[in-house]
């Protein structure tokens, strides 16, 4: 498919002046515009853009509400699409935001061309390297992502159910505690089906009403309840002939999960508020970390919609629970690491694996990858080639609820990295160059640190 350029703007006089002023900047894909939500989200369901130009004040009436919508549902549908997020001046709250919602990056108006072009072409050239790699996935008959790494029976029969369940069209049902990799599975899944030249669309369920929450899985038309004041196409229409995760399937408001059989039995659905029902091809894959017994004793997960998800269920085992591919997984995460950031620390010592197999990994693979990277930046700064006991730091809490999150182990992570990387400057004068030879990185890598 041609490699492309979508930017949304209201403004269609501007819109079009840039489009025609980007070429003398280095642009030189295709270039589409869209003057309004439905026509972007057509045209991105369309062209499959590698780069988004997005002005967030698209919609006065919702303000950036709209833009962030469309955010939303472009991240979660192409991983390899990268979105430049333009804000109204002095809207820095609102590109941070845009930046958590998984914006490559953002401008205030009016932006300076020579900066945006730059943002397009580098934004191009990571889309063609993040698609090269899931082309990469797609071709490989045993894809072996961090996730799946290991050498324990446990993960040999989980690897096997993946390679069933990808040769089926039946809705699948991917249980497994906090950061065991329901979602590197589910996107697994999808790219070794002969569904993998259609979307795989992501959606976690959160804390909406019915209508919100119907909304956005089935879509809806103008008017067909308070706020609605265009029509939408929902995830459902999203993902047609692909594949629709849908993540915590158990945070459903009870009336959608009805709805959601249905549409699983029947192969149709209704938009919120449309009169006629529509077709639909998509395959469902579910994921829930909750405890399956409780959830259905309590309701909080329907019977019926579970006993049509259980005909395939994968179940991903806790990394305490296969300690044996702790070694191979560290290893990994450190190789990625260190190539991507330019470090030179490239060992583990024998203490260090000690110290990890003796935890138990509330946070599971996840955490595992968190606390590497921390330790591989802490061995780095102290100009160590190997990671040492000393450098590796495990929550306290050791034996917290396996459920729970690891956000905030994460977080400290990305606290230390900042306080070195601040502190380097602090000691160069604010010299970035020299800050980032001290710590063993290269400036782009030290931003890209600073900007999270």
């Amino acid at each position: 498919m041609k490699e492309t350029l979508l930017l949304i703007d209201d403004d269609s006089d501007a819109a079009q002046s840039l489009a025609k002023a980007l070429p003398a900047y280095g642009v030189s894909y295709a270039i589409c515009v869209a003057i309004s939500e439905e026509k972007a989200l057509e045209q991105f369901q369309s062209h499959s853009p590698n780069v988004v130009v997005l002005d967030l004040s698209l919609n006065d009436r919702e303000g950036v509400e709209s833009g962030f919508r469309m955010l939303r549902t472009f991240v979660q549908s192409d991983s390899s699409c990268r979105v430049i997020v333009l804000t109204g001046h002095g809207s820095l709250e609102n590109g941070v935001r845009a930046l958590q919602y998984g914006a490559a990056s953002f401008l205030e108006k009016p932006a300076d061309m020579s900066h945006l072009a730059a943002l397009i072409l580098d934004g191009f050239e990571q889309s063609r390297l993040r698609r090269s790699f899931l082309q990469l996935q797609e071709n490989t008959q045993h894809p072996h992502t961090a996730t799946l790494l290991g050498k324990s029976e446990a993960m040999r029969q989980v690897r096997e159910s993946l390679e069933y369940a990808a040769a089926t069209s039946q809705p699948i049902l991917i249980t497994g505690e906090t950061g065991t990799g329901k979602g590197v599975c589910a996107k697994l899944i999808h790219t070794m089906s002969s569904r993998r030249e259609s979307r795989f669309v992501r959606y976690q369920p959160g804390l909406g009403n019915d209508d919100l929450v119907g909304s956005e899985l089935f879509g809806h038309k103008k008017g067909a309840f308070t706020g609605a004041e265009a029509d939408r196409q929902g995830l459902f229409s999203l993902a047609e002939g692909g594949t629709l995760f849908l993540d915590e399937i158990d945070e459903l408001p009870s009336a959608v999960q009805v709805s959601l059989l249905g549409v699983l039995q029947e192969n149709v659905f209704r938009p919120l508020g449309a009169e006629e029902e529509e077709g639909c091809s998509f395959r469902l894959i579910a994921a829930t970390n909750c405890d399956i017994a409780q959830a259905l004793s309590s309701g909080k997960l329907r019977d019926d919609l579970f006993h049509r998800l259980a005909h395939c269920e994968i179940v991903l085992p806790p990394l305490r629970e296969r300690k044996e591919d702790i070694p191979i997984l560290a290893d990994h995460f450190l190789r990625v690491l260190c190539e991507k950031e330019g470090m030179s620390v490239t060992s583990f010592e024998e203490g260090a694996l000690a110290l990890l197999d003796s935890y138990d990994w509330p946070g599971n693979v996840r955490e595992l990858e968190a606390c590497v990277e921390n330790a591989a930046y802490r061995a780095n700064f102290q100009k160590s080639p190997a990671i040492t006991p000393a450098h590796v730091q495990l929550r306290k809490d050791a034996h917290a609820s396996c459920t729970g999150s690891s956000e905030s182990f994460h977080e400290q992570v990305q606290a230390f990295k900042t306080r070195l990387i601040e502190e380097a400057l602090g000691r160069n004068g604010g010299n970035q160059v020299k800050a980032a030879r001290e710590l063993g990185l290269d400036r782009s890598s030290m931003r890209r640190i600073l900007a999270k």
